[in-house]
């Protein structure tokens, strides 16, 4: 099983590697996209909170978030480490390598998390926030520092959670 994933991931990899370099405004994108586009996410959020005065829009899904980045990602770290794309395949890329294992992505895990928690008080804020979490990891994965199925994890990850949190706490 882990062949095959592994063998899906390198191919996705290398067709998306196909563009990397050709442009410097997708390069850069691509770059600002994976580091900062989550920071984004908190402020459109952040500001949402504080005018419509309801601490919980923000605060429900940052635990959502850290309790997946730090619950879930932290326990599976401990038993299975991942090497990122450009340990195995032996090219630079494009952000600073993270120190954490690859799998899952500790980024899609919390923004995810974040994101899908968000949801619950607001769709529309929470689709926007959406196609920026998921241009993040695409973006991640465009930079090399992802396999496709490290984002999909996190990703996953942060919707179990998320659905516990609706359970319990909304």
């Amino acid at each position: 099983m882990l062949t095959s994933v592994m063998h899906v991931d390198t191919h996705i990899l290398s067709l998306i590697r196909k563009y990397v370099g050709k442009s410097k405004f997708l390069d850069k994108l691509a770059s600002w996209c994976a580091e900062y586009s989550g920071y984004l996410i908190l402020l459109l959020v952040g500001f949402q909170a504080l005018y419509a005065w309801h601490w919980q829009l923000f605060f429900v899904p940052v635990l959502a978030g850290l309790v997946t980045r730090f619950g879930i990602n932290e326990t599976i770290y401990a038993f299975y480490q991942r090497k990122r794309p450009s340990e195995i395949l032996e090219f630079n890329p494009l952000i600073k390598k993270p120190r954490h294992p690859a799998f899952p992505s500790g980024h899609a895990a919390f923004f995810f998390g974040f994101v899908f928690a968000v949801f619950a008080y607001s769709v529309p804020l929470a689709a926007v926030c959406l196609v920026l979490a998921v241009l993040m990891g695409l973006a991640r994965v465009f930079c090399s520092v992802h396999w496709p199925s490290d984002i999909l994890a996190g990703g996953a990850a942060a919707g179990l959670v998320s659905m516990i949190f609706w359970y319990l706490l909304l």
